[in-house]
């Protein structure tokens, strides 16, 4: 239950991170790459751009409960299981996407973005042990 702990903690990093990016988000998302895009997306409304990053770190806090769920540190949420299967998919899907993207174009951010999903995926998969 360890790795699942270590995967909580990383997940709460992770959304700290994320609000702290909204104090340079133009920033954040140039270092990606995304910037273009991000604000295509949201067809000028600069606002929508904040409101999606704080929504990105709630998800992330989610999954690091779900963990901790998971591992009986906290009371049971409930589809715990389910909610544990999704996460090793997502972050495996990230991991083979943004592997596929190194191959195509290596970037050390790129691939250290890669790396982190797997092993987030990695630290979930006790979870997996869990019945319900």
């Amino acid at each position: 239950m360890k790795r699942l702990r270590l995967g909580a903690v990383l997940h709460f990093i992770i959304a700290i991170g994320h609000i702290g990016c909204l104090f340079a988000l133009d920033e954040a998302f140039d270092a990606y790459g995304i910037k273009e895009m991000m604000h295509n997306m949201v067809f000028g409304h600069i606002w929508m751009l904040y409101a999606i990053t704080i929504g990105i770190a709630i998800a992330f806090t989610v999954a690091g409960l779900y963990a901790l769920s998971a591992s009986g540190d906290i009371r049971r949420l409930p589809l715990t299981r389910t909610a544990i299967i999704v996460i090793i998919v997502l972050y495996s899907l990230r991991a083979l996407i943004g592997g596929w993207s190194c191959v195509v174009d290596f970037r050390w951010l790129q691939f250290i973005s890669s790396v982190i999903p797997a092993f987030i995926a990695w630290c979930y998969y006790p979870g997996l042990k869990i019945k319900g």
